[in-house]
């Protein structure tokens, strides 16, 4: 993103504007959702795949990604996935969902990762089935997991195994 672009949205922001507002304006003056632009390094990455859910009031509420190593890493080490979520403690106040392995060197890989709005359980499940989809719809054979109940019940949902270990 230009210094140009980035200094219109925080006018826009200081302004009142709300994201979608600031979305769209910047869509409308590009010509199109597809002239808005990423990031040098994402444009370059056939494989980048993202997800962005809504809420009702037209703010973000869930967003995902992943790239093309990621997805590599996944189709490699995914057996075993653990998925843990923190507590809001960004500054916008939403709860990061790394989606993480263990390579042959026994280091951590990220899969994915999504920020989402709260931790209930239809949340989860658009979170589990848009990293389904992210993956080629290949399940992991086992999952970890924090210990709670929303979480539990959008895993089993979602038909992922049931040696999932909390």
């Amino acid at each position: 993103m230009t210094e140009e672009k980035a200094e219109a949205i925080k006018t826009m922001k200081s302004s009142g504007l709300t994201t979608m507002d600031t979305y769209n304006y910047m869509a409308t003056e590009a010509g199109g959702e597809h002239y808005i632009g990423h990031s040098v390094e994402r444009s370059k990455d056939p494989n980048f795949f993202f997800r962005v859910k809504f809420g009702k009031d037209g703010r973000i509420s869930n967003i995902f990604w992943r790239d093309s190593m990621m997805l590599e890493d996944y189709r490699t080490y995914g057996d075993v996935l653990v998925f843990d979520t923190t507590y809001r403690t960004n500054r916008y106040n939403l709860i990061c969902a790394p989606f993480v392995g263990i390579n042959n060197h026994w280091h951590n890989c990220m899969f994915a990762c999504a920020f989402i709005g709260d931790e209930k359980t239809d949340s989860f499940v658009w979170l589990l089935e848009t990293f389904l989809k992210a993956m080629e719809n290949k399940k992991p054979t086992s999952i970890f997991t924090e210990q709670d109940q929303a979480m539990a019940n959008a895993i089993e949902q979602v038909s992922y195994p049931f040696n999932s270990i909390k």
